[in-house]
């Protein structure tokens, strides 16, 4: 295992061990909640290792960011998601890619989003 695996994985499995006991306390099944991966400012190799150890969701806020790292990720079985605010002259560029859109804070945003979907 590479080093930056081995510090992906270590990373990942203290996150997970703190939505277990999240659940656990709330009494809800882990298997309820979906991690999604916020990958602003890595790189698309460590989407691929994280892809490697199981990570199936990943979000980015930035489209111009998020576009070509998905585009290099496209062979990869995850969905996308944008996350934070989405404007409305990067709509098509974002459902070119997302599965999801987190936040549509505009009647605006849905039409557009509506019309490029």
């Amino acid at each position: 295992m590479t080093d930056r695996k081995h510090e992906l994985a270590a990373n990942l499995a203290k996150v997970e061990e703190r939505i277990a006991a999240a659940c656990a306390a709330a009494g809800r099944p882990r298997e309820d909640v979906t991690l999604i991966v916020v990958t602003k400012t890595y790189p698309a190799d460590d989407v691929r290792i994280l892809s490697e150890l199981g990570v199936r969701h990943v979000a980015e806020n930035r489209d111009q960011d998020a576009a070509p790292k998905a585009a290099a990720c496209s062979d990869l079985p995850l969905s996308w998601h944008f996350v934070g605010q989405l404007q409305t002259n990067k709509v098509r560029s974002v459902v070119g890619y997302a599965d999801v859109v987190q936040s549509v804070d505009r009647a605006r945003l849905v039409t557009a989003l509506s019309k490029e979907a």
